[in-house]
């Protein structure tokens, strides 16, 4: 695949590969059509746009990269729901106006364009997404193949670009027109070089080097001398490739030469379309001086009297007395005011038209129809005309093999100091390669572009036609090594262009940073100071902040304002991706890796801004695994619909990205200053408290605050509780971290006392849920099934219910692993449950805690509604099956073994602390719960206060718990309070039948018989309690 312009279509192609087309490039596009498109033809946009309606049928479901390497892509209602809800809603408004509203057609209108505009951008998003998916990048850059697709996904972003702005009204500005047109001609220059670079091109190149100068002989024409020079000299191509480029760019986008020379033909004095008469005016003085002379002769300088009569009026300068083209310099005299201007715009005009590239024959026409051939003759007829280059803009190149004497001829014109006329000056410069006279003309920054690679290119030729001589005389002299390349000069002027003032204004347009990038291959720089301001740009303006730290420097003024603009940060993202899978950035990435992911991951924000979430994974899969596993980190916790975040995590599979990492730097990101907290964390007292004394005096029992876990959760708190939701995709082998990580935010809720946050992480985040929807198993229950629920019946009496009695926990600690759990490999049921224990009883403690806090609603409503019999009845169930509730959760907390197994020193103190503080008031609380319902429910109930007395007395771990808060006296002086109100609950059943029935006592039942051992008198004590004695 070559470069289309228009020296390749004639006489350019290389002997060695005479087998590839110059003239199109064939692809197939996904339809299955062939698409013949030229890198300069102009694009068929109809045709075009039905293509890409084709293509957006082909599937309605993004799947990701498939084997066939295709991009589906969904419909733009699931691409950008929350756009679409919003645009629903200003539609629905809308539509409320009602038909009769003179509002709505307006309101539409007003609307139209803006959302016109909004879908070309996203449109084109889209497109160019689609394209980098279809192009498998995971080949050796030594691959021809890989070049090949390459130069096809360059021809596919500018005809996405071409179709943008088919699309764009033509009542938007210019500028944007003319940026959407850059980016077209931008994506084809930079695929016209890579075919220059490519490991084929580059072979060829090397294989001329050595043959073709040798198959050269006297007799061989100019155009076999431009081909084999082409052929062999790489740099030389490049150089052509973008001269070509900058002539079709000039010939497509500058105004009309008319127009440019229209201040000069207003001054001439001829009027439209009158060319044909030459320096007339000068012309009319020199026949009035030979009528008046009565000559038919020609006049001469030296006629007597000549210098008098024969000046200019307004400066009387001598005129020239003949009027061949180089009587001025000779005679040192002028033409007429009017003739000068006409003189200055036919060379301008001739300037224009080498700059836009016309060919010779375009040149000559053009003189032709006006009569001024001898221009043409004298310019460019410099050598035999090949029918091969006869429509090239070379044609004036080629010759010097020819004619060298010309080129020297056009060389001391440019440097003659007596010709003032910039464009006489500059085009001699074209013509003969000499910088500085050709830049005298440069309005702009093509125009020096130009004008310094012609000298280059003009160069290298010479240097060629040099060899070519040497090889006549010396037949051995067969091979030609190239000049080096000119890199350095080129790299040069883009400095200068930046801050010369001509310049410099012209140089921060969008877009144009890249074009001199690509001209002077200075890749590396451009993308490391666009990554650099895109860091910058991001923190000043918070658009993708999360995404990047910012770096010290800043990059340059320039690269900071193409970091600011969208299409200029979407064409350096995809330049990037392309330049590094073929092996270009290599060196920069070595060095330079973060700020080079500054450009994808600057993208991958616009896609987030955009709500374009199902592209992201697709850009995240180019950086580096670390880096997509953060900036993923940083996206997706605002993912939180379950469909869109099974839609990510199939899309990431299809990418290969670890959806575990993902997983975790969500979760690492969202809780980064907690777990700085943590991992400060310094043993010391917690100060949340999870009751509070209730009643008075003697009988005062510890109740659940009011309100514990109920009210607004924050936002940092969602954020963190949302984190550790997208644990349900992790795989068996990187279960251990994110157990750790639930159990991470348990620790810190439980330390800081965030009682709202933990009851949203014990609803959200169950250790049961999330092992199933992860490895398929319950973790809950890991050598056993889940418990069956037992519904008692609730037309029972309540002070009738059998109690079950707690049992006794086992007293003997299990020896302590070797290793940890989360260090162990397996995937077995028994290892994955052993990596969750802290998960799972933190979250024990957790539902023990809410468990209390669901009584103590139930028992302050009871409490509440006592006096009414309608609604008592009612609030005794709810009160039953809440402590029924507590009963089952606080069992894990009396065994010895809870919250025992730390995984090392730090986690030992978090969990020692977590444990001595909210043990002690778990047991208060359950026994302030026991308590009341052995008042308000059934007697029995105080039955278990005593054995839970008699647990916290045998297990160890309850007894230090009790001790090391120093919270021994409380729960003393509350098991006293129970027995006194045992024991005048036995005598108050005992007595219960005098004056009646002694059948109808009711007694205390138990599952292992009743309360009779308590049947004692109460003797009133006068004297206080001394419970101090008692601790």
């Amino acid at each position: 695949m070559a470069p289309i312009t228009r020296s390749s279509v004639h006489g350019r192609q290389s002997q060695v590969s005479q087998q590839r087309s110059f003239l199109q490039v064939e692809f197939t596009e996904p339809n299955g059509q062939m698409d013949n498109h030229g890198a300069f033809e102009e694009s068929q946009v109809p045709d075009e746009d039905q293509e890409m309606d084709d293509q957006d049928e082909e599937a309605s479901v993004h799947e990701g990269g498939t084997n066939q390497n295709r991009f589906p892509f969904i419909p733009a209602n699931m691409m950008d729901s929350t756009a679409v809800e919003t645009q629903s809603e200003a539609n629905m408004l809308i539509d409320t106006l009602g038909a009769p509203s003179p509002f709505r057609s307006s309101a539409q209108e007003m609307l139209r364009p803006l959302q016109d505009t909004a879908d070309r951008v996203s449109r084109q998003v889209e497109e160019f997404a689609k394209a980098l998916d279809r192009f498998v990048s995971n080949r050796q850059p030594t691959d021809n193949s890989l070049w090949d697709d390459a130069m096809v996904l360059l021809e596919k972003y500018s005809k996405i670009a071409d179709i943008r702005k088919s699309k764009t009204p033509a009542q938007e500005p210019v500028e944007e027109l003319e940026k959407i047109q850059l980016e077209s001609d931008l994506w084809i220059l930079v695929r016209n070089l890579l075919y220059c670079e490519s490991p084929l091109s580059l072979n060829d190149a090397q294989i001329a080097q050595e043959s073709r100068l040798g198959g050269l002989h006297r007799y061989s024409s100019n155009v076999e001398l431009w081909t084999a020079f082409l052929d062999s000299d790489a740099v030389a191509q490049e150089y052509e490739t973008i001269l070509a480029w900058l002539q079709e760019r000039a010939a497509a986008t500058s105004p009309p030469i008319e127009d440019c020379t229209r201040s000069l033909s207003e001054k001439s004095e001829r009027g439209d379309g009158i060319w044909s008469a030459g320096p007339i005016f000068t012309q009319t003085a020199i026949k009035q001086q030979k009528r008046t002379r009565v000559w038919s002769i020609p006049l001469e300088p030296s006629n007597p009297g000549l210098d008098r009569t024969h000046v200019r009026k307004v400066d009387q300068k001598p005129l020239v007395a003949q009027l061949d083209p180089d009587a001025p310099t000779r005679e040192s005299a002028v033409l007429q005011e009017q003739d000068e201007f006409h003189d200055q715009a036919a060379w301008q005009t001739y300037w224009e038209m080498l700059r836009r590239g016309y060919t010779n024959s375009q040149i000559q026409s053009w003189f032709a129809e006006r009569k001024e051939v001898w221009r043409y003759a004298t310019l460019c007829g410099c050598g035999p005309h090949a029918e091969q280059m006869v429509n090239s803009p070379w044609l004036r190149i080629l010759n010097f093999a020819s004619n060298s004497e010309w080129f020297e001829r056009c060389e001391a014109l440019a440097q003659n100091p007596l010709i003032q006329d910039q464009f006489q000056k500059a085009t001699y410069g074209v013509l003969c390669g000499d910088v500085g006279a050709s830049r005298s003309a440069s309005r702009s920054i093509d125009d020096n572009l130009f004008s310094i690679l012609n000298s280059l290119l003009i160069r290298r030729y010479r240097n060629y036609l040099q060899a070519y001589r040497k090889r006549l005389t010396d037949t051995a002299a067969t091979e030609y090594r190239p000049l080096p390349p000119s890199t350095a000069e080129i790299q040069q002027y883009v400095t200068l262009a930046q801050s010369n003032p001509t310049t410099r204004d012209e140089s921060y347009q969008p877009h144009k940073l890249m074009e001199l990038a690509i001209v002077s291959k200075d890749f590396d720089d451009f993308f490391v100071n666009i990554g650099r301001a895109a860091a910058s740009v991001a923190h000043t303006t918070g658009q993708g902040s999360h995404l990047m730290t910012r770096n010290s420097d800043e990059g340059t003024e320039v690269a900071m304002l193409n970091a600011q603009d969208q299409d200029s940060v979407r064409m350096v993202a995809h330049l990037q991706l392309l330049f590094r899978s073929l092996g270009l950035l290599q060196s920069s990435y070595a060095e330079h890796e973060y700020e080079l992911e500054n450009n994808i991951a600057a993208y991958i924000g616009l896609l987030e801004n955009w709500g374009k979430w199902l592209l992201i994974p697709l850009y995240a899969s180019k950086l580096s695994k670390k880096r997509s596993h953060h900036v993923l980190g940083a996206i997706l916790i605002n993912v939180t619909d379950r469909r869109e975040r099974d839609l990510q995590v199939k899309l990431m599979k299809q990418y290969n990205i670890n959806v575990s990492e993902v997983t975790y730097g969500i979760f690492s990101l969202a809780n980064y200053s907690d777990l700085q907290k943590l991992r400060r964390y310094k043993h010391g007292p917690i100060t949340a408290r999870l009751t509070v004394l209730g009643g008075s005096g003697k009988l005062a029992q510890h109740k659940v605050r009011p309100s514990l876990m109920t009210g607004e959760v924050t936002e940092a708190d969602e954020k963190a509780v949302r984190s550790v939701e997208w644990i349900r995709y992790v795989d068996a082998e990187n279960w251990g971290a994110a157990a750790w990580s639930v159990a991470v935010l348990y620790k810190v809720f439980l330390v800081e006392g965030r009682f709202v946050a933990l009851r949203q992480l014990l609803d959200r985040v169950r250790l049961s849920d999330m092992s199933l929807a992860a490895l398929g198993m319950n973790l809950q229950f890991a050598d056993a099934d889940p418990p069956a629920d037992n519904v008692e019946s609730e037309v029972e009496e309540l002070d009738e219910a059998p109690v079950t009695p707690m049992s006794s926990p086992t007293r003997k600690r299990k020896a302590a692993n070797s290793d940890h759990p989360l260090t162990r490999a397996g995937s077995d049921r028994q290892t994955l449950a052993l990596k969750s224990l802290i998960w799972k009883h933190l979250e024990q403690l957790v539902t023990a805690v809410d468990a209390l806090d669901v009584f103590q609603e139930a028992a302050d409503g009871l409490e509440q509604h006592r006096r009414n019999p309608s609604a008592l009845k009612n609030y005794k169930s709810a009160l039953k099956r809440a402590l029924e509730e507590v009963r089952q959760a606080m069992v894990p907390l009396l065994d010895n073994e809870f919250l025992c197994q730390p995984q090392d020193e730090m986690e030992a103190v978090v969990l020692n602390d977590i444990r001595n503080h909210y043990i002690p008031e778990c047991i208060l609380a359950y026994n302030s719960a026991l308590w009341f319902a052995g008042h308000f429910a059934s007697r029995a109930w105080l039955v278990e206060c005593m054995t839970l007395a008699q647990v916290v007395a045998e297990t160890p771990m309850l007894t230090n718990a009790f001790v090391e808060s120093r919270r021994m006296k409380e729960l003393v002086r509350a098991f006293a309070v129970d027995s006194q109100a045992l024991l005048q609950a036995t005598e108050q059943g005992a007595s219960g039948g005098a004056g009646g029935s002694a059948s109808r006592t009711k007694k205390i039942k138990t599952d292992k018989g009743n309360a009779d051992i308590w049947k004692v008198s109460w003797k009133e004590q006068t004297e206080p309690l001394d419970l101090e004695a008692m601790d």
